[in-house]
């Protein structure tokens, strides 16, 4: 029988192939360098289309004097429309829809009252608290003696169709010369005045007749030189109006308000300014440290309405309080007078002409003077945060922008409305306009807080000019609180 069996190996060794032996070895090339590059391929693809046949336009034969006719029949309308059309305000704002910003400023009116029987100028300027009725002081500046003739207050409705742009809605006579003019907060037809001879005059416009309702007439402790600023202020739910004048004095009235009466002045607080309360070290303080320092102009603060500032004829700015704790003066014969001065400010070389708070921030206020320079002030500061010299020689009106926070307007002496943006520019005006003929002093500037962009400005030759400003001068950019901020807390090098 077979059966598996398994033998041992038996090897033969070669005898010519040797054996084999490994050894291992590292080798290196070179960097491989590699480059992207972009290609861009396209498609063609032809596509048929077909229009529709052109078809010749037959050429419509008219009668000239057929259009002649139509023309002269719808002229009166077409006149009527297109004036109606200057002052609407239905495209108000498009510049900035459509993203056509600009810096540009348009004369819209030119107002003259002709019937006055010389030649004053524009002193104050003031809308109406709806802002459609600009409000004018006329008056003279330059008096070589106490005056003599009479002062005129004229107002015009803009926003009405039909304007007579050489004579004035309504005017009324004053006693003397009308220094200043503001209208009521909230009641469109009541307005005060303030008189070169001191009186102080309420008018209420929505009378047929009568309508000098209230004169400060032999008041004992009232004003006895001319008054260079009023002012309504609303404090503890009641407005006052406040008055400042030529002989220092500063009185807080009362108005009483009645719809079965006259309304009524009653003098209840009386400040001074005097020189005994500038600090002797002051550049300017009066070597008369008793004399009284004539008051030319004044602004309260928006926020706090017990705080303001007040220029005056030497130079001085100085921030005064209504809550003064001051002791009283030997002054007053009804009423106490105390100081009103909490800190006196780095001075001009001039008057100050005008003063106005920013309506955007607490502590910045602008003044004007004629050493030909603006001032920005912080109150907290007696040094300025910036001057600017825009040489066009006295400048005479600076008020702010009510919309935009770094825009303010002033006038000077060589008769130019400068538009200033603290955003594009912190030392050049972006805008120089003439705004008189013949280079005549601007005296007065006054924004409508009701209607964007719009500002009045009024002359020495009783020229009121109404002006337009364009989108970007009238619609807040982002950040312009933040900046103006930022500038309220630098310091002047």
């Amino acid at each position: 029988m077979f059966k598996d069996e398994t033998q041992t190996c038996i090897s033969c060794p070669s005898t010519w192939q040797k054996s084999k032996s490994l050894k291992s070895r590292v080798t290196q090339t070179s960097a491989l360098l590699t480059n992207d590059v972009l290609c861009q391929s396209y498609d063609v693809k032809s596509v048929e289309i077909q229009t529709d046949t052109i078809e010749k336009i037959r050429e419509e034969s008219f009668d000239m004097e057929d259009v002649a006719k139509f023309l002269k029949r719808v002229e009166s309308s077409m006149v009527k429309n297109l004036n109606e059309n200057i002052h609407s305000k239905a495209f108000a704002g498009l510049e900035n829809v459509l993203g056509m910003q600009n810096s540009s400023a348009n004369n819209t009116l030119t107002l003259n009252h002709s019937p006055l029987e010389f030649q004053m100028s524009v002193q104050d300027l003031s809308w109406n608290s709806s802002g459609s009725v600009i409000g004018v002081a006329y008056g003279k500046l330059d008096h070589e003696d106490w005056c003599t003739h009479k002062g005129v207050f004229c107002t015009w409705n803009v926003d009405r169709g039909k304007i007579n742009v050489n004579k004035a809605d309504q005017a009324l006579d004053v006693s003397s010369c009308l220094m200043s003019v503001e209208y009521h907060p909230v009641l469109p037809n009541l307005c005060a005045g303030g008189a070169f001879n001191g009186q102080i005059i309420i008018w209420d416009l929505s009378r047929s007749e009568d309508m000098e309702v209230c004169v400060s007439k032999n008041v004992e402790d009232g004003h006895h030189e001319p008054v260079t600023k009023v002012s309504w202020q609303y404090v503890n739910k009641t407005h006052w109006l406040l008055s400042l004048g030529m002989d220092g004095k500063i009185l807080k009235w009362g108005v009483k308000l009645s719809r079965y009466q006259d309304p009524e002045l009653v003098l209840v607080q009386g400040f001074v300014i005097t020189g005994s309360y500038i600090p002797r070290e002051h550049p300017s303080a009066p070597s008369n440290r008793n004399a009284d320092i004539g008051g030319t102009a004044m602004s309260f603060s928006k926020e706090d309405p017990s705080t303001f500032v007040v220029g005056t004829e030497s130079g001085l700015v100085l921030k005064c309080s209504t809550h003064s704790t001051e002791l009283p003066l030997d002054k007053g014969i009804k009423i106490q007078f105390r100081s009103p001065i909490t800190l006196a400010y780095n001075s001009h070389n001039g008057p100050v002409y005008d003063t106005h708070f920013s309506p955007s921030h607490r502590n910045i206020f602008l003044s004007a003077s004629t050493d030909g320079t603006i001032r920005l002030y912080n109150t907290l500061q007696p040094k300025p945060l910036q001057v600017l010299e825009p040489v066009a020689g006295y400048v005479f009106g600076v008020q702010w922008s009510p919309v935009r926070p770094l825009v303010f307007a002033a006038t000077t002496a060589n008769g130019l409305l400068l538009i200033y943006d603290l955003a594009s520019s912190r030392i050049a005006p972006i805008l120089q306009i003439p705004a008189s003929q013949s280079k005549s002093p601007v005296y007065s500037v006054a924004f409508n807080s009701k209607s964007s962009g719009m500002l009045s400005t009024g002359d020495s030759k009783g020229t009121v000019k109404i002006w337009k400003l364009s989108s970007g001068l009238s619609t807040q950019k982002r950040g312009e609180n933040k900046l103006l901020e930022r500038i309220a807390l630098s310091s002047y090098e």
